[in-house]
């Protein structure tokens, strides 16, 4: 939805930067001009051609981010970062965060063979994964050690008050008292703010250096186009003034 609106936008902005641009040619460009033509419609268009190379260079950035930097490009409702140990911690939807074993992927289980999931607070030391999840059975928080070198889960409830209390006393009693779905929505929004949640972990091995090629390439592209407009617009009035 966040990408269809800001396509829809910026549709919206080259469509009004185009018919500017067209009848701002129209009154600085002569009629006698050779070029009048060109120049109007080049005028009309670079607003499109700006927009297409921005679409070109997100789709690059999308390729460059999954194959060369292993995680998702910003864009995507699944984010995800590959770990130094091969691992991808993600969440699906942005509300389910999982971990994941090289070559294997998540199901329906909260647990299966080399995955996690349902993760709120997440920390890696030692070959182990250390954190809380939401069981979606009990509608209930606890405790979670994975080993990374035998792919070995084990897990072991938190009882009430500890439960209750690390949601806070308000989010505690709702999800004590609303249906599963609820309560999993209410834990994996307050994970955000977790001092341990798994998002800090993501955050922290989220490479950034794709998000500068996109710059650069947006940029590249857009100055290259407004230096072609350029030559064209002032070829126009140069054989304009030659000619008087």
């Amino acid at each position: 939805m966040k990408i269809l609106t800001f396509g829809f936008l910026s549709l919206i902005a080259a469509i009004v930067l185009s018919l500017f641009l067209y009848f701002y040619a129209r009154r600085r460009i002569r009629k006698e001009a050779n070029n009048r033509i060109q120049v109007l419609v080049v005028s009309a268009l670079s607003p499109f051609l700006a927009l297409l190379w921005l679409v070109a260079s997100l789709l690059i950035h999308v390729v460059i981010s999954n194959l060369f930097a292993h995680q998702d490009s910003g864009l995507s409702p699944d984010p995800y970062v590959t770990l130094p140990n091969g691992y991808v911690l993600g969440s699906h939807n942005t509300y389910d965060g999982y971990i994941a074993a090289p070559g294997f992927k998540t199901d329906v289980p909260i647990a299966g063979p080399g995955y996690v999931r349902s993760i709120i607070d997440l920390q890696f030391s030692d070959g182990y994964f250390i954190g809380t999840q939401f069981d979606l059975k009990t509608s209930r928080m606890r405790n979670f050690v994975f080993d990374t070198r035998t792919q070995v889960f084990d897990a072991s409830d938190i009882n009430d008050s500890s439960n209750l209390a690390s949601q806070g006393s308000e989010a505690g009693a709702r999800c004590a008292n609303s249906p599963v779905m609820d309560a999993w929505a209410a834990a994996e929004t307050r994970a955000h703010n977790d001092a341990n949640s798994y998002w800090k972990l993501y955050a922290q091995y989220r490479h950034h250096w794709p998000d500068y090629v996109l710059i650069v390439l947006i940029t590249v592209g857009v100055v290259s186009i407004m230096l072609w407009v350029t030559k064209i617009w002032d070829t126009g009035l140069t054989t304009y003034v030659e000619r008087k």
